[in-house]
């Protein structure tokens, strides 16, 4: 099915294009998203708002290692000219992701109860064994997903995702349902699982393809003047990213802090609902703007590129969100069943920061671009700094929605802030930034009355629900038939 979706979008697109390339990523990550949100309402029935909290601390503290596995030189693989030294940044790369590992081992040895404990989930200290190897499959991921970019292999990363997401999901609903006292391991076990199969995968079809092309390029006094060319990305960007990384995971973690489990079950299915159907795009996106970006720095033109996109997300993005704004509660109590209503009115606070989140993660690419790190490792300092003292406010006074609230309103504020930085560097006047989010917000008020006006009319829950989802369908179609008129 995906080849032919990808052969009738040859016949549209020219081939190598920065569309082409996005959609090629599109392909597989929408099916793997597809499939996640699909068997979201199965897990919900089979997994508890505490299985799920568990499972959130257990990948939020892989998020933060994963991050620098590699100590941000997988970033640098698509950057030289030659592919000789991109292929020793890939070894020199992989060599300190195994170290990694390693020191993680130790670390896992020696305070997994008591990190455990901190996060209120005792029953999270005997899956972090498992932290060392999901850590490799991560940091080899990141390795394999740079150089598959840089030789413009879209369609071997959109099937990974497809084996990553169907393994997962085989592996936790069928963990669930015929060993039910497992709980949180099922979802821990099947992220294992899915992640090692899908990057063994990938690893594979590498070796196979250009793995001659790799050892022959390797050469230790080559790696040694690629570790100093590209020392920056280590002293600033692994920082920067722990930052940026770490700040996506503190909610999970600090919300496990101060309540329990179950909180951190609300936020994560919520902050999981939220971000894949995002990430469907902005992730593809993300993926192809580096190498087109790095071409439009040496053209002069990366104004015009960095403009055309945000134009784009925002495009994408406001009306997705606004209107699970408005249907969010409702809407998680009828797909998930009732005792998610809560993670619904958490989804409401936290719309605008994954909204601006979206936009901003494909345009953060530009520090990488024009090799700003320091700059990228301020603002995610400031960042960080700022949403720590959100969650810690909202914990001291012991109110979980009010924490949420909290957190929602200061990440949206701090990635509108980001994005205006990064359009400001790639000179972008700000004035036409900020005239295109009015601009936006405004084509967003007739879909968003929609599902206002049936509530008001009918004040019924499902008919308010179908009308949020009818108004998205609407809107979905006047997006494809802009596309086609464009094309």
């Amino acid at each position: 099915m995906i080849d032919k979706l990808r052969a009738a979008m040859g016949s549209k697109l020219p081939a190598g294009s920065f569309a082409r390339n996005v959609v090629t990523l599109m392909t597989g990550t929408t099916f793997a998203q597809a499939l996640m949100i699909l068997v979201a309402p199965i897990l919900t029935r089979l997994y508890t708002p505490e299985d799920f909290g568990v499972f959130a601390l257990y990948t939020s503290v892989l998020g933060i290692l994963a991050v620098v596995s590699c100590w941000r030189y997988e970033l640098a693989i698509v950057l030289p000219e030659k592919d000789e030294d991109a292929a020793n940044l890939l070894v020199l790369s992989i060599l300190i992701c195994f170290s990694m590992a390693a020191l993680t081992l130790l670390l896992v040895a020696l305070f997994r109860t008591t990190l455990a404990n901190l996060l209120g989930a005792p029953e999270l200290a005997p899956w972090l064994w498992f932290m060392p190897l999901s850590l490799i499959a991560a940091g080899l991921f990141q390795v394999f997903n740079y150089w598959s970019t840089r030789r413009k292999q879209f369609k071997r990363l959109a099937v990974r995702q497809i084996t990553q997401s169907t393994v997962i999901s085989a592996t936790q609903i069928g963990t669930g349902a015929l060993y039910p006292t497992v709980n949180a391991g099922g979802l821990i076990g099947g992220a294992i699982l899915g992640q090692l199969t899908a990057t063994g995968r990938l690893a594979w079809q590498i070796g196979r393809d250009e793995g001659p092309k790799i050892r022959g390029a390797f050469n230790k006094l080559n790696m040694k003047q690629m570790l100093i060319r590209y020392k920056d990305f280590p002293l600033y960007s692994s920082w920067s990213g722990f930052l940026n990384t770490a700040s996506a995971m503190l909610p999970a973690l600090l919300l496990g802090y101060f309540f329990n489990p179950a909180v951190v079950g609300y936020y994560a299915l919520g902050h999981r609902v939220l971000t894949m159907p995002m990430g469907v795009i902005g992730g593809s996106i993300a993926q192809v703007f580096v190498p087109q970006a790095t071409e439009a720095r040496r053209n002069a033109n990366l104004d015009q590129l960095t403009l055309v996109l945000f134009q784009r997300l925002l495009a994408i993005g406001v009306v997705p969100i606004i209107l699970i704004t408005i249907v969010a509660p409702d809407l998680f109590a009828l797909i998930f069943g009732y005792r998610w209503y809560v993670a619904g009115e958490y989804v409401r606070w936290l719309s605008v920061w994954i909204l601006f989140n979206f936009i901003s993660s494909p345009l953060s690419q530009m520090y990488l671009v024009l090799e700003r790190q320091r700059d990228g490792l301020m603002v995610n300092a400031f960042m960080f700094a700022a949403r720590l003292t959100a969650l810690i406010t909202g914990g001291i006074l012991g109110d979980p929605l009010l924490t949420i609230a909290l957190i929602g309103i200061t990440s949206g504020a701090l990635w509108l802030f980001n994005c205006t930085y990064i359009l400001h560097m790639a000179e972008v006047p700000l004035g036409k930034s900020y005239l295109a989010i009015l601009k936006y917000i405004i084509k967003a008020v007739p879909y968003a009355s929609i599902p206002l006006l049936v509530l008001y009319v009918f004040s019924d829950s499902l008919s308010f629900v179908i009308a949020g989802i009818g108004s998205g369908i609407i809107f979905l179609l006047v997006q494809i038939n802009q596309v086609k008129t464009r094309n």
